[in-house]
């Protein structure tokens, strides 16, 4: 256990998927690393929902946690209507969180960093060129001295203000259910899209092996009242009229696209840099993704003897000019979808229902990278532009020339 007064060449604020990466990253290279996690069981509570690409597993090696494989949606209408894509092969799984932070951070501690549970971060402060970091764990201050500070604290991340670094342009609030007794074919995840139960975002069913996750965002109010207005919908209710709850779980989706995510001696990685899909709220896969370039950056901060703005600035720079293009064009498309009506949305229904237009979802579809089939598609349907914003119109204009 490191002593009070204990140096680090980097300490890493939260053990979520972005932060268990990129410590284990970091400390294989042979810096010492420290991991603060404010609960004192890595994964819980659970924030999420679980669904993710199989190319999560490109970065960790946990193919243990998967609960189920999901190959399509079945997404109903505001009055109803179900449109059903079917993708004939696996396209996303299904995994226990829990288990899944877990097994990214036991390879961490493996790779030589070392946890401190239970423990919360409550100052930071920039001493002599190093960072030190004021936690409190049972009860107890203490002070550790860090050379960089990787902030993956979430939604509302501490880390991320203490520096001014960034605040999100809004937080959507979710609330899910994990359900037994959810009657739904276990191939397919359920989506619903209405503004009496779900403005601003939309609901969802996910099969999880022996149960299911029922929950929903919005784009402002009581996540948890809307969810209860849901499940009374007429095309809700045959899902989940004899099912019981097992785990309450909330959360919420940062949006906003940063202007710069590292500062002198810290960088932010994850939710706390708002590296989750505004499509989809996803934010794992994006979230190692930017771990992945941050723990390469740190190393050669720390190599270099550098860990100044000006050199964490190639953070920044990688994964805005990488995954940050998609995530742009993501909020771009999630603000022209969150200002419909439920009769526009019912428009929009009778123009994605069309055979063609489902093949081709079918074919291209990619929950990761969204606006490849969205481009397609406006190809296919020019008649969808009425439904876009201004910023979308103006992204296809210059990627799709309509």
């Amino acid at each position: 256990m490191a002593a009070a007064s204990d140096s680090f060449d980097v300490v890493v604020v939260g053990a979520g998927p972005a932060g268990g990466f990129a410590a284990g990253r970091i400390a294989k290279a042979g810096w010492r690393v420290a991991l603060l996690e404010e609960h004192r069981e890595i994964g819980e509570p659970v924030q999420c929902g679980g669904l993710v690409t199989p190319r999560v597993f490109d970065y960790v090696s946990c193919k243990e946690t998967i609960l189920g494989k999901v190959r399509g949606a079945e997404i109903f209408s505001p009055k109803g209507r179900a449109i059903r894509i079917d993708g004939q092969e696996t396209k996303a799984v299904v995994v226990d969180r829990a288990m899944f932070d877990r097994a990214i951070v036991t390879d961490a501690i493996r790779a030589g960093a070392e946890t401190f549970l239970g423990t919360q971060a409550q100052e930071a402060t920039r001493v002599g060129g190093q960072v030190e970091v004021l936690a409190i764990r049972d009860g107890e201050p203490f002070r550790l001295r860090t050379r960089l500070l990787l902030g993956c604290d979430g939604v509302r991340s501490n880390v991320a203000k203490w520096f001014g670094i960034l605040k999100p342009k809004k937080i959507l609030p979710g609330f899910e259910i994990e359900m037994t007794g959810v009657e739904s074919d276990p191939d397919f995840v359920q989506l619903f899209v209405g503004n009496r139960f779900a403005p601003g975002f939309f609901g969802w069913i996910i099969p999880s092996g022996d149960t299911a996750r029922v929950g929903l965002c919005v784009g402002s109010g009581n996540a948890h009242a809307f969810l209860r207005t849901m499940l009374e919908e007429p095309h809700v209710m045959p899902f989940v009229r004899g099912a019981q709850p097992i785990v309450y779980i909330a959360g919420g989706i940062p949006l906003g696209f940063p202007r710069r995510s590292h500062a002198d001696n810290v960088m932010v990685v994850g939710d706390a840099a708002c590296q989750a899909k505004a499509t989809s709220g996803g934010g794992i896969f994006t979230g190692l993704h930017c771990a992945d370039l941050a723990a390469r950056t740190a190393v050669q901060a720390l190599e270099a003897g550098d860990v100044s703005a000006k050199f964490l600035h190639r953070y920044h720079k990688a994964w805005t000019k990488s995954i940050g293009k998609e995530l742009r064009k993501d909020l771009a498309i999630h603000e022209s979808f969150a200002r419909l009506s439920d009769d526009q949305l019912e428009e929009l229904f009778d123009l994605l229902g069309q055979p063609e237009i489902l093949n081709l979802i079918e074919r291209k579809g990619d929950i990761d990278f969204p606006s490849k089939v969205g481009w397609a598609i406006l190809r296919k349907e020019p008649r969808l532009l009425k439904y876009t914003g201004k910023a979308l119109r103006a992204m296809i204009a210059k990627t799709v020339g309509i």
